[in-house]
């Protein structure tokens, strides 16, 4: 009987060191996750923030172009197409600003790191991507004849 006892004890405090270890495999494990999660993210965003820079040069770029070509047509229609390209121009200096304190977000740790922060991260590109393409299709509506254009700004 004591034999028995013993052995019974002995399982006991196996059981319970088995569940400690799983505790701790456990919390390590969510650690790993939420680490994954953060790497994740952030590349995500380097790639998107490359990306989304281009667009907005290269649509600054050909704003620049089309304010030294504004020379032809009348004098209302040359305002008209300087009115265009300065909200377009404002509208794109709204993105870069948008950008760049998302990206100081990042940069200061300032963001949550977790499946919620990856959902609303997406949304936040979506809405960025949504932006440039709008500006885009307006200045290829400047630049193309209006016969070829299909959506108005």
């Amino acid at each position: 009987m004591t034999s028995c006892g013993e052995a019974s004890k002995k399982d006991v405090k196996s059981a319970k060191e088995n569940l400690k270890e799983a505790g701790k495999d456990l919390i390590q494990a969510e650690k790993d996750a939420q680490e994954e999660i953060q790497a994740t993210v952030k590349a995500n965003w380097e790639k998107f923030k490359t990306e989304s820079e281009t667009v907005i040069k290269n649509s600054e770029k050909q704003i620049k172009e089309l304010r030294k070509k504004n020379t032809d047509g009348t004098q209302k229609e040359q305002e008209g197409l300087t009115k265009k390209l300065d909200t377009l121009e404002l509208k794109n200096k709204e993105l870069r600003d948008k950008l760049a304190e998302r990206d100081h977000k990042f940069r200061e740790k300032l963001m949550e790191f977790n499946e919620k922060a990856k959902e609303k991260q997406h949304e936040f590109e979506n809405e960025v991507k949504h932006d440039m393409q709008k500006i885009k299709d307006a200045l290829k509506k400047i630049v193309t004849p209006p016969d070829n254009v299909e959506d108005e700004f």
